[in-house]
Order: C-alpha cells, then structure tokens, then sequence
C-alpha cells in the first residue's frame, strides 16, 4: 500500500518517467487481474450431473462412466443425480431452472428431452432450444427381431407377410413413446404394415415376449439380443444405423435398405440449463471429447457393446433439431400421447 501510494503521488509531478508510468499501470491492474481470475477458475466445486432415470439401466450406468472421466478433466467431482419421472421430463426439466454457472449438466436422452415433451398435453419445455448443447458421447443401434414363428427371413418378407395379415401380429416395447415404441410406428408410417404395440415394463421383458411368442417382433438393443440371435429363437432383420453392425454383418441397415431416410440410434450427450457463456460450453466440450477417448471409457463401450459418438455443440443441438421434426411427425400422425 505505501508503495502504490508513493507511486500515486509521483504520477502528479510533470516529470513522471515512461518506467514510472508503466509500473503505475501495471499496479493499477492487480486488482481488475485478480477478480478476472477468480471468475476464470472453473470449476472450484464439485458439478451436478442429472441423470432423468433411474439408478442401474443402461443410461444411468454410462452417465456414471463419463462423469468419473470427466472428474479426471475438470479436477473436480462429478456427482450423478438420478431424477426420475415422468418418462424422464421431471430430471429434464430440473435443469431448466438452474444457473448457467456450469455446476449444474445434464445427461441428454432422446426419450426425456425430445419425445417426452411431444407427447405431452402441455410441453414444460422445448427440447431442442431450451437447452444448451455440450456435446453427444455415446450412440447405439437397435436390431429388428421376429419369433422363429414368423417364417420370413428379411425386411421386404416381414413387410409381405404382416401385409397378407393385417392386425394379427403383435409387437414389443418398454412403454409409450419409447424408442422401440417410436421406431416401430416410424417404420409402419414408411411402409403401411399394420402391426399392433403391446407395451411392456423394461428391456427384459419387452425381449422376453418376443421370445416366447407373446409378441412377434420388436426393435431390441443389439447386446442384450445376441444369446437369442445366435440360438435362433429370433430372426433378425434390420439394424437402424446408417451402418451394419460388425456384431451382426450379415444383416442390412434398414438407412441401407431406403426404409429408413436417416439412423434412428439411441444416443445420449450432455446439455446445460440455457445461456450458458460460450467460453464455458466450449470448456466442457473439449473435456468431454478428452473424456470419450479415454482408455476406460473405449472399453466401457466395448463392453456395453455401444460406440464412441462425440460430437461438438452445434452439431449436437443440430441432432436435437433434427430428431424432434422426425419424432414430432409420428407422434402427431399416430396420435401417441403420455400415459
């Protein structure tokens, strides 16, 4: 302080030196430089990850492998909090109302942010600009299945015989606007099968009724399909990613195929509350593609038989734009609405 306030007294004299003048400023400065520097040091707490499902499913477990990664980035904890309900609208809609500080991310779902929303009698948010895009990390493809009953052997064979039968079979999802559900009904749009939706309570009974001939056919993640594929007792058909799947490379993609105009994948990313400061979303971004190259998290894909889908924000937000003008479509032709 004495001698700042030296320098002061010597700036009012005629003769101050350029040496002086320069020393001034840069003491001036130390304050504006200590205050930008407190806002810079992001982040200095630990960071809430809203999770909008329940502890233990696939989601909840890959929002627990990226956030231990991300941890490793950012050099602060990355707590999962699982919000639940209301097919995952009530966690999506908590971050809405949260500062755009950083301290609050959110894990984005197809399911929770796009089509939950588009079903509902009165939207609590507009998935695809309400939120701030961070970046996508993960995607999966999903295989059409049929019993070992339905004697066809590709897509155009199922298109033919649920045709010759209309309303005589039955499909499998895990509920009402779910993936399955949405993928099925986009396909009968494209091609005017007539097959009817028996929701079921989680992947593994959705699966199992195809299996034991409750159900005919279903759209099933490629994993959790396998042991069934290989014993036979379901056929597959199609695979919904612009590419063959290297599990099941006999089987064409139904993009290949032109039945699909576009992957309909299952994918999953981080969002923010709205106006986050760009300078932030781009902080996180790089921690993000940082983290899904990270050694572990390659061989948490592999082992969830999932891959690496990084994307940055404006291509991510791009997904989210994209995604609900096709959902949107099928929602409002087939009038889905919320259970």
């Amino acid at each position: 302080m004495k001698i700042l306030h030296e320098a002061r007294l010597q700036a009012t004299g005629p003769a101050l030196s350029h040496s002086r003048r320069r020393l001034l400023a840069a003491m001036a400065s130390l304050p504006t430089l200590a205050l930008a520097q407190g806002r810079d040091a992001y982040p200095s707490r630990p960071i809430r990850l809203v999770v909008p499902v329940p502890p233990g499913g696939p989601a909840d477990l890959a929002a627990r492998a990226i956030a231990e990664r991300l941890r490793e980035q950012l050099g602060q904890p990355v707590v999962v909090d699982n919000r639940a309900g209301a097919s995952g609208a009530l966690g999506t809609a908590n971050v809405l109302q949260a500062a755009a500080d950083g301290y609050t991310l959110l894990l984005s779902l197809p399911s929770a942010q796009i089509t939950a929303p588009l079903m509902a009698e009165k939207p609590p948010y507009d998935g695809a600009k309400d939120f701030t895009a961070i970046g996508q990390f993960l995607r999966t493809s999903a295989v059409l299945l049929v019993n070992k009953s339905v004697p066809v052997r590709d897509f155009q064979g199922l298109v033919s015989y649920v045709k010759a039968r209309p309303g005589q079979l039955n499909y499998s999802s895990t509920g009402i606007g779910s993936n399955p559900h949405l993928v099925m009904e986009l396909v009968k749009l494209r091609t005017g099968m007539d097959i009817v939706h028996v929701p079921y309570k989680g992947g593994a009974a959705m699966l199992q009724a195809a299996v034991g001939n409750e159900v005919q056919a279903l759209f099933g993640e490629i994993s959790t399909s396998m042991p069934w594929i290989q014993s036979g007792r379901l056929t597959p058909l199609g695979i919904v990613s612009s590419k063959r799947s290297s599990l099941l490379p006999d089987v064409p993609s139904l993009v290949e195929d032109r039945v699909l105009e576009a992957p309909a994948d299952f994918w999953m990313g981080l969002a923010g509350p709205p106006h986050m400061p760009p300078g932030l979303v781009q902080q996180l971004s790089q921690a993000l593609a940082k983290a899904v190259e990270h050694p572990e998290m390659k061989q948490f894909f592999a082992k969830t038989v999932t891959e690496p889908a990084f994307s940055d924000p404006p291509a991510f937000q791009a997904l989210w734009r994209s995604e609900q003008g096709r959902w949107a479509e099928v929602i409002r032709v087939r009038h889905i609405r919320a259970e």
